[in-house]
């Protein structure tokens, strides 16, 4: 061997810490994926990438969405006035006139925790017995802490006494304290039955797919014209107060025959939720309108499922495993393929084909994250290797070597 080459053999013949370093590190950072603290941080940008999905993606209503009619009791119901809690007596009147354009079902977005006394009280429980619309109730339940026992006591009373079918009004928060999912029934609870499943029963649509029941799904939000996140007929309660002309209720029966009416309250700083529509306009959401998207999937059958437990897991190990088989495979320019930016298009158009087409959530954020650590891995593998198989040939290299 020459005095030259055998400075280069001995630079092959080098250890490559720096590749053994970062597939350690890559290696930490897939184990890191089941670290409680590190696993949340990722969840963020998880939810914020998939809210942006949402939004860019969601289903679609030409004008608004024809399944659902929402009457709020807001400041103009009341002659500009903030009133709360809404009446009985007036909310009974409303009743009476929705019901007389023969919607297929009313649901009460409201509690019934306590007495408004008895003349009113009186009102709105007539007004349940005598009306033959489907009507479902709302109801607290183990999802919420903040109602004492007596408004329990009461509840419960009132809703034997209206012997209406009921449904637990609950909200689930994501991080963020931000909407995404339906909110599930508690074990051992008394209402196992969410709200806006009775609703749908009650208007006697066919629930189908994975989504027809009360456990916890993605809402499959409806945006209309223009990113319109509340594709919704709205009318306000005071258009159907005795009073108010025929010519102006005709055009509303019209649109309220044979659809789902919801009655909820729209006052200022109440009962308003940060959901995954957010993050395009900003608005917070009025908990009834939450409820209309809930009723409008289970009307429509629109459904998008989540990969979870092992199926998350095998996913994310098989973009993983195919990110360290490019990575060791695919060298010199090719491998700008494979960077972050590439990897992030890539992915992205995965994600969005799976989301329409298959009409399943993808963990974006957790793919990318798999995908770069995959790469890494893959290409300092490489070099480890190459030099591993180095130092085999060196040995014979030598022996055929002449000697000095």
């Amino acid at each position: 061997m020459t005095a030259a080459a055998a400075p280069q053999l001995k630079g092959r013949n080098k250890f490559p810490t720096l590749s053994l370093l970062v597939v350690l590190a890559a290696g930490g950072a897939v184990l890191a994926l089941f670290y409680p603290p590190v696993r949340e941080r990722l969840d963020r940008f998880q939810y914020w990438t998939a809210d942006w999905r949402t939004v860019l993606l969601a289903d679609r209503a030409s004008d608004t969405h024809k399944g659902v009619v929402i009457i709020l009791f807001d400041p103009a119901t009341f002659d500009g006035n903030v009133t709360s809690p809404i009446p009985r007596d007036t909310h009974a009147q409303v009743l009476r006139a929705v019901d007389a354009m023969h919607p297929s079902a009313i649901g009460l977005d409201f509690f019934f925790v306590a007495s408004q006394g008895t003349e009113k009280d009186s009102a709105i429980m007539t007004t349940l017995h005598e009306i033959k619309t489907p009507i479902v109730l709302g109801a607290i339940d183990a999802h919420t802490d903040e109602f004492s026992d007596q408004q329990k006591a009461y509840q419960a009373h009132f809703l034997a006494g209206a012997g209406r079918p009921t449904g637990y009004i609950a909200l689930r928060y994501d991080p963020g304290h931000i909407v995404r999912r339906t909110s599930p029934p508690i074990p051992g609870a008394p209402f196992q039955e969410s709200f806006a499943r009775q609703v749908a029963l009650a208007s006697k649509a066919k629930l189908n797919g994975p989504g027809a029941s009360s456990a916890s799904m993605p809402i499959a939000w409806v945006v209309g014209a223009g990113y319109d996140t509340q594709p919704f007929l709205t009318v306000s309660a005071r258009d159907l107060l005795p009073g108010t002309s025929a010519e102006r209720r005709a055009p509303l029966a019209e649109k309220v025959k044979g659809n789902v009416v919801l009655t909820g309250i729209a006052m200022p700083n109440y009962d308003r939720h940060d959901t995954a529509l957010s993050v395009w306009t900003d608005d917070k959401m009025l908990g009834v309108m939450v409820h209309a998207h809930i009723i409008a999937q289970l009307l429509d059958g629109r459904y998008f499922t989540e990969l979870r437990g092992k199926h998350l897991w095998s996913y994310l190990a098989v973009v993983g495993l195919i990110g360290l088989g490019l990575g060791w495979l695919v060298r010199g320019r090719r491998a700008s393929f494979l960077n972050l930016s590439a990897a992030t298009v890539i992915l992205v158009v995965i994600d969005a084909v799976c989301y329409l087409a298959l009409r399943t959530v993808l963990p974006f954020m957790l793919s990318l994250y798999v995908w770069f650590a995959g790469v890494l891995a893959g290409q300092n593998l490489r070099l480890i290797a190459r030099w591993a198989a180095a130092r085999l040939r060196a040995p014979a290299m030598s022996e055929l070597s002449p000697k000095d």
